[in-house]
């Protein structure tokens, strides 16, 4: 019985690990990568959060209730949005945006672009598979190339500016030039690709999130 009880309580450790820390998962089983390819499906849970979505959407932080907002960076509300999560489970685990998230330079000011839950549900392939036509180490069985996959996707949804002027033409961390316009209907809309803003959730001492209805483009 006692056998029994750590079984379960094992499954339901990976389980869990595997949803909230995907990059985590796939490095604590580097060992296996070369005598069987990663299945598809492995990492399907990051992508649909399942219980961590319950519960009701926090309070906006927009940088309008006091002096305290000016204290708090990115990286302190991120977690707080639950619209949002998915896309902030994966930014935890790389320096380059952790670290800027979270700083109080004013150099280090940023538009953080997350796309809603139902965005990234919707990817024809996951962040941190591998492009159509890439050629070399294949990230289906190297970490490292699944982990480079997986930062330039995030870096590509950081844009170093806040705040960020209408047209005005930034490159993102990944390098791609962006630039934004309002619509005919007031809407703010990312160009290239005609990605929608969806609204502004937060807004604070280093910069501001916008949830964004896609991704940017990381074919």
């Amino acid at each position: 019985m006692r056998r029994a009880v750590l079984v379960a309580s094992l499954f339901s450790s990976i389980s869990l690990g595997t949803a909230l820390f995907p990059v985590d998962f796939f490095r604590g089983t580097s060992h296996s990568l070369a005598a069987q390819p990663l299945q598809r499906d492995q990492f399907q849970n990051p992508m649909n959060p399942g219980p961590v979505q319950g519960g009701t959407e926090p309070e906006k932080n927009d940088g309008n209730g006091g002096d305290g907002a000016n204290t708090l960076s990115i990286s302190d509300i991120l977690p707080q949005t639950r619209k949002i999560n998915i896309f902030a489970s994966l930014t935890r685990d790389i320096s380059s945006v952790t670290g800027r998230l979270d700083s109080t330079k004013p150099e280090d000011n940023t538009t953080l672009l997350a796309p809603l839950n139902s965005a990234m549900q919707a990817l024809p392939r996951k962040p941190w598979e591998d492009r159509p036509g890439d050629e070399g180490v294949s990230a289906q069985y190297n970490e490292d190339k699944a982990a480079q996959n997986l930062q330039l996707f995030v870096e590509e949804h950081i844009v170093p500016v806040s705040p960020w002027k209408e047209g005005q033409r930034i490159k993102t961390l990944g390098g791609q030039e962006l630039w934004w316009e309002r619509d005919g209907d007031g809407e703010r809309v990312i160009k290239p690709g005609n990605l929608v803003v969806d609204s502004v959730v937060g807004r604070v001492g280093n910069g501001e999130i916008w949830a964004v209805k896609g991704v940017v483009n990381y074919a």
